[in-house]
């Protein structure tokens, strides 16, 4: 019962982390078509730190379930059916999409595009969020690894310098060279996507030590919720005194400030999470956040939430602020509802998942 109440507030924090991304990818694209004062701000403090949220709550599951007691082969074999196995199809479904739009609308993609892509897909750099799958098998393979081979301190001491090393070489990826021709993309897409898994030990170490301060109450604590309120409201104003950054294009500005807002901000979620009352809407969110990440962009969700959203809006003639983005936002949950249900109950093979417990009595019967 315990275990089954941790996770489902790591659940709730999952569900916070992907809505900030889909509204930060919403932020991001309307600043070029509706800029509004506000986009900047809100789109900075969610960058700081809504990534690296997957990250820590991703240590604190391997914690929670003591992942590094288990077998090497079996780890690698379920991580690569969970992460690798949805990473290869939704780049499949990527690349066919492009391939679609390619010969039905050539004036909005070149055919160099193509094959940038393919190469991104085969070398584990990933297509749009994708980045994240592989970097996350990558950097649990080789944090459970190093837990393996030493003991907690030397561990910590071993990701804390390798991961800032990552840290610190990170801004050769923003040579422009890297897209001479397709064998330097190649090869640098490599190069980076080993920097990545290294770098984001960092975080799931943080989760991993974490844990046990979280076992430690397991009832309400005004306490952890003011901590969290703390912390989450505190480095949101502390990002500021940092550049945007983007955790996919290894841009941190100050890494020390990056690293602090990062894990302070997300931390705060958790414990919040951890100290409300269950939202069902959170829960639901978070235990499907791989499909919504995967899909909420590149299967045109947003895209079209938005253009309908616009287009309703021209009949609004009060607060149409906030009926537009309440629209938005009622389009994108409806639709990934039904994406999800499609995928839990249809393709749930493509993305590493068994099938479900009804499906099958139904099936006996």
């Amino acid at each position: 019962m315990e275990k089954k109440q941790r996770i489902t507030y790591l659940d709730m924090a999952k569900g916070v982390g992907i809505i900030l991304m889909v509204a930060g990818h919403l932020f991001g694209s309307l600043q070029t078509i509706d800029y509004k004062p506000w986009f900047s701000p809100v789109f900075q403090v969610i960058a700081s730190f809504h990534m690296p949220l997957f990250f820590i709550i991703s240590g604190v599951v391997l914690a929670l379930t003591h992942e590094e007691s288990k077998d090497m082969r079996t780890i690698v074999r379920r991580k690569a059916k969970t992460l690798l196995l949805p990473y290869a199809s939704f780049s499949v479904i990527y690349i066919a999409i492009n391939i679609y739009t390619y010969f039905a609308h050539p004036e909005l993609i070149e055919l160099s595009l193509l094959w940038k892509l393919i190469v991104y897909s085969l070398t584990f750099h990933g297509i749009s969020v994708l980045w994240f799958l592989p970097t996350l098998f990558f950097g649990e393979i080789l944090f459970l690894a190093v837990r393996k081979q030493f003991d907690d301190k030397r561990m910590a001491l071993i990701l804390v310098v390798a991961g800032g090393l990552m840290f610190l070489i990170s801004p050769v990826f923003r040579w422009e060279g890297w897209e001479e021709n397709l064998l330097i993309l190649a090869a640098g897409s490599l190069l980076q996507v080993a920097v990545r898994s290294v770098l984001i030990t960092v975080f799931l170490l943080a989760g991993y030590r974490l844990y046990p301060l979280l076992q430690r109450r397991q009832k309400w604590s005004a306490a952890e919720f003011l901590a969290g309120a703390v912390l989450l409201v505190g480095c949101s104003v502390l990002c500021f005194a940092n550049d945007v950054v983007d955790l996919n294009y290894m841009v941190f500005g100050n890494v020390f400030l990056y690293i602090i807002c990062a894990c302070g901000s997300s931390i705060g979620v958790i414990l919040l999470c951890k100290n409300l009352y269950q939202s069902r809407i959170l829960l639901f969110i978070g235990a499907n956040s791989l499909v919504i990440m995967a899909t909420h962009m590149e299967f045109k969700v947003m895209m079209h939430a938005v253009q309908f959203s616009y287009w309703l809006n021209t009949f609004v003639t009060r607060a149409k602020e906030w009926v537009l983005f309440g629209t938005i936002a009622c389009y994108m949950l409806v639709a990934e509802v039904i994406i999800v249900m499609i995928y839990k109950y249809f393709l749930y093979f493509l993305i590493g998942k068994e099938k479900p417990a009804r499906a099958r009595k139904e099936e006996k019967r």
